[in-house]
């Protein structure tokens, strides 16, 4: 008799498998599991803790050995940053199964006992995580991943922005000062390019973020203009720049960090920055401070985050506003906005804010 051939994939007969009867064999228990599983699905959320991906493990009986940070996160490892300024590639032990780690977590962890053949493989293993002093992240897909992480341990969050190519965006400006406030992080806009336009731009796109008392650093990596600001600003700090790919934060740390040459991109034929840097990177720098360089985003979620951030990014409206923002209309003369588009952000940010579960069907 011969054998029957299997599906690349499939674990099982493929006949048995396409046809009805596989399932008339099924246990009623497993049935009836699987129906229940598919009923909750589409009718409600299921119960998630969205805080239970940044959680961590007591490090405590790891005390004893030695401190480094995560200078770089891979898929399958982690570049670590010892205290001597050496780095070392290493793996990630079993217990920490689950846990998301992000780049300028300090970690403790094991020289590896085994030799291994190339310089490229880890040849240590970490095994706790300290508490972090602050996260910085924003939100995730869907309430089964709540939060993407972008970085631990800094102390201030700045946002690049082009002057042109791509064009500023005043919304992504306003969607990071919400994430820094929640990581409790001091927050700072880099306008870069700045000799891409007229002396005579004053940028009014920043004229409502300027009112707030926004802190605003007009540079040019091209002429140096900025730069001197910048670098006595990091004394002392470590700092995560965020922006769209393309506004410039490769080549504004080149011209901060000569020596480094990280890699740098064009516009494509879309208008849109060409992604350089693939993860966050720590960046140790000559002025007393840190760098971290994140890979450019196309947007910053804010879903799940607290509403209550509204009212310090949007100070300019009442709070009844604040609770209720889809109750006003942006075009309505008679309420004397003098910019209206804020009005348009604060509502979009407040019904992200809410937003549940967008693969499950709750109205069913």
């Amino acid at each position: 008799m011969a054998r029957k051939k299997f599906r690349l994939g499939q674990s099982r007969e493929a006949d048995d498998l396409d046809g009805g009867e596989y399932y008339q064999r099924e246990r009623k228990v497993d049935s009836k599991r699987r129906q229940v599983r598919a009923e909750r699905l589409a009718t409600e959320v299921e119960a998630h803790d969205p805080d239970a991906m940044l959680r961590l493990p007591d490090p405590s009986q790891w005390e004893h050995l030695p401190l480094a940070t995560i200078r770089q996160r891979h898929s399958q490892w982690v570049d670590l940053l010892q205290g001597d300024g050496s780095e070392i590639r290493a793996t990630l032990a079993g217990k920490l199964k689950g846990v998301k780690l992000v780049c300028g977590d300090r970690v403790y962890f094991s020289n590896s006992p085994i030799e291994t053949v190339e310089d490229r493989l880890p040849k240590a293993q970490v095994v706790a995580v300290l508490p972090r002093r602050s996260l910085l992240k924003r939100g995730g897909i869907d309430d089964r991943e709540p939060w993407q992480l972008v970085c631990a341990n800094a102390d201030e969050l700045w946002v690049c922005a082009a002057v042109t190519d791509p064009p500023l965006r005043p919304g992504l400006l306003e969607r990071a000062y919400a994430l820094a406030l929640d990581a409790s992080l001091d927050f700072r806009i880099i306008v870069t390019k700045r000799d891409k336009a007229s002396p005579k731009d004053t940028l009014p796109e920043l004229d409502p973020l300027r009112e707030m008392g926004l802190p605003i650093i007009e540079t040019s990596a091209k002429n140096g203009n900025g730069l001197d600001e910048i670098k006595a600003l990091l004394q002392g700090h470590a700092v995560v720049l965020i922006g769209h790919s393309g506004v410039g934060k490769s080549t504004l740390i080149n011209a901060m960090l000569p020596g480094r040459s990280l890699k740098t991109g064009d516009i494509s034929k879309y208008g849109t920055g060409r992604q350089t840097t693939t993860s966050a990177c720590w960046l140790q720098t000559p002025y007393g401070g840190v760098l971290i360089d994140t890979p450019g985003i196309r947007t910053l979620s804010v879903r799940g985050l607290g509403r209550e951030l509204l009212r310090q990014v949007f100070p300019e409206f009442p709070p009844e506003w604040i609770e209720d923002p889809m109750a006003f209309d942006p075009e309505d003369e008679a309420l004397d906005i003098p910019y209206p588009e804020r009005l348009l952000s604060l509502q979009r940010l407040w019904e992200e804010m809410a937003a549940r579960n967008p693969n499950q069907n709750v109205y069913r």
